[in-house]
């Protein structure tokens, strides 16, 4: 007969598989649950290093793209200054100079100034605002040089009804051509108009006008005598802004700058027309008004500004569809 400590149980067999069982239980999720947060902290781990190696591959790219747009800008540069023929035009602009007739522009106590002005499609504005106030000049000696861009037959009647022989008129018969994208196309639209005008004008200076837009009166007069008291080649004032919702604004800028200069606030010696508007102003994303006063001002052309407002502007892309 077997004796049993007293205050012991002892426990039969099953209770002794099941707390085995139990035990061991938990000694597995135990190591389970180790093995988990070692392969948890691996993964962590991995995850951090791609993500740092996805930072630098990153890095990597936005330089690489950096030194790629770099490269295209001085490329751009360089093709750019090839199309201006800076070279070229320094030694043209040498040449004019040491003209015998030159220095006249300057001396002349009453020149003729020939106001330029292209057109399109706005034959009515032509008739009823840009001649007009071209017309209504407080400087007496002027005369109108307006080019058609393969102009509608509207715009000769229009220019006769006005009647004056100080205005003359050419239609070219081919317009552009020009960039199909409307952004690019309005920055050189008028290129060859504004060209073939410069070519006909007779006086001593030229002044610009677009065809939508309108001078004051004392536009020549004051652009003029700024020009004889500096002895610039090109002087320019201020335009007011108009447009269709009631928004105005002054602009212009010295020295002159991208969107802070237009040739309709200018005037300039005759012969500086060799810098003729180019096409390829578009290739470089350059408004055509912009990219002929930086080529001047890479030759070398004297400008000058007066802070008056002379012009007064409604730009085309706002008021109408070209």
């Amino acid at each position: 007969m077997s004796l049993r400590r007293p205050g012991r149980r002892t426990p039969d067999a099953p209770d002794a598989a099941r707390a085995q069982e139990e035990h061991d239980a938990l000694l597995y999720t135990r190591v389970a649950a180790e093995q988990l947060i070692t392969a948890s902290q691996v993964l962590v781990a991995e995850q951090r290093q791609s993500h740092a190696e996805i930072q630098a591959l990153r890095r990597e790219l936005t330089e690489v793209r950096a030194e790629l747009a770099a490269a295209g800008a001085l490329l751009r540069d360089g093709f750019e200054s090839l199309v201006d023929d800076e070279l070229g035009t320094r030694e043209q602009l040498r040449q004019v100079r040491a003209g015998a007739d030159y220095g006249a522009a300057w001396t002349d106590p009453e020149p003729l100034v020939s106001i330029v002005i292209p057109t399109y499609v706005h034959w009515q504005l032509l008739e009823e605002r840009a001649i007009p106030s071209a017309l209504a000049q407080t400087y007496p000696n002027i005369e109108v040089v307006v080019v058609g861009d393969a102009a509608a037959e509207e715009t000769a009647a229009a220019i006769a009804r006005i009647g004056d022989p100080r205005v003359r008129y050419e239609n070219l018969t081919i317009r552009g051509p020009y960039p199909e994208e409307a952004r690019k196309r309005w920055f050189i639209a008028g290129s060859g108009p504004m060209n073939r005008a410069m070519e006909l004008a007779r006086g001593r200076w030229i002044a610009f006008l677009n065809d939508d837009d309108a001078m004051r009166p004392e536009h020549v007069a004051v652009l003029l005598d700024e020009a004889r008291r500096t002895a610039a080649e090109v002087v320019y004032g201020k335009l007011q802004l108009h447009t269709p919702d009631g928004e105005q604004g002054v602009y212009g800028a010295f020295p002159p700058a991208d969107h802070a200069f237009g040739w309709q606030l200018a005037i300039h010696h005759r012969d500086l027309r060799f810098f003729e508007y180019q096409l390829a102003a578009a290739l470089f994303d350059h408004p055509g008004d912009w990219h002929r006063a930086q080529r001047m001002m890479r030759a070398g052309v004297r400008f000058a500004q007066i802070d008056a407002v002379i012009c007064d502007y409604y730009p085309s892309q706002l008021w109408t569809e070209r």
